[in-house]
């Protein structure tokens, strides 16, 4: 996702807009179902699709790339000309740190590079053991479901964080893994709706969404 003022599909053709309402775009269906919303907004229009979130005079206009080429363009080959200066990313700054994901310009290319020894062909082919064995741990706990119902988003991304510890860590990492898959989704949720608002009181209010994130950003660093 990126954000600028003007973009082109090429030969000067029009990014086609997500069809959302008339004052607030389509912000109120980014908050109760982001990835449906990204979804719906590919199969209509294709693999670069403009959304437009929140009323006129606050309006962030957002330029979605869903292809992978596209992604390479953004983020490898003309990743200066796509710019991270959004209050969507500066949520993502507020709450994570200037990582990876919302580093721009030297500081991203020295992460970058920080990086890339762990995802050579032959670091990547070692991780396959590491990955098929907790997949198999998976499907057996699947196996044993009451009544052979599993909640896949939440099984899922427990999966997901085991192998990348197991990776990362070279261990078993079971309360590791617990207070991530536990505080992860709660501040999540705050950065995506705080950054699909157009306004947002600060954080240092005490209101229960603030306090509910405090709280599991300080459990998650803590680990």
């Amino acid at each position: 996702m990126s954000v600028r003022a003007s973009a082109e599909t090429g030969a000067g053709a029009e990014v086609p807009v997500l069809e959302g309402m008339p004052v607030l775009g389509s912000m109120l269906d980014l908050k109760t179902d982001s990835l449906g919303t990204y979804l719906r907004a590919q199969r209509r229009h294709g693999d670069v699709v403009r959304i437009d979130v929140g009323p006129p005079g606050l309006r962030m206009e957002m330029y979605c790339v869903f292809s992978a080429e596209g992604a390479q363009q953004v983020l490898a080959s003309e990743s200066a000309g796509f710019r991270k200066d959004n209050p969507f990313y500066e949520e993502i700054r507020d709450s994570f740190g200037n990582g990876l994901l919302t580093a721009q310009d030297a500081d991203y290319l020295r992460q970058r590079r920080l990086v890339q020894p762990l995802f050579t062909r032959r670091r990547v082919d070692g991780y396959a053991a590491a990955v098929a064995e907790e997949t198999a741990g998976t499907l057996a706990s699947w196996a044993r479901a009451r009544d052979g119902i599993v909640d896949v988003s939440d099984e899922m991304m427990h999966l997901a964080l085991r192998a990348v510890s197991r990776i990362l860590f070279g261990a078993d990492v079971d309360a590791t893994v617990d207070v991530v898959h536990r505080c992860f989704p709660v501040i999540t949720e705050y950065v995506l709706r705080r950054g699909y608002s157009p306004v947002n009181a600060p954080r240092s209010w005490p209101t229960p969404g603030n306090r509910r994130a405090a709280a599991a950003l300080e459990e998650l660093y803590g680990v």
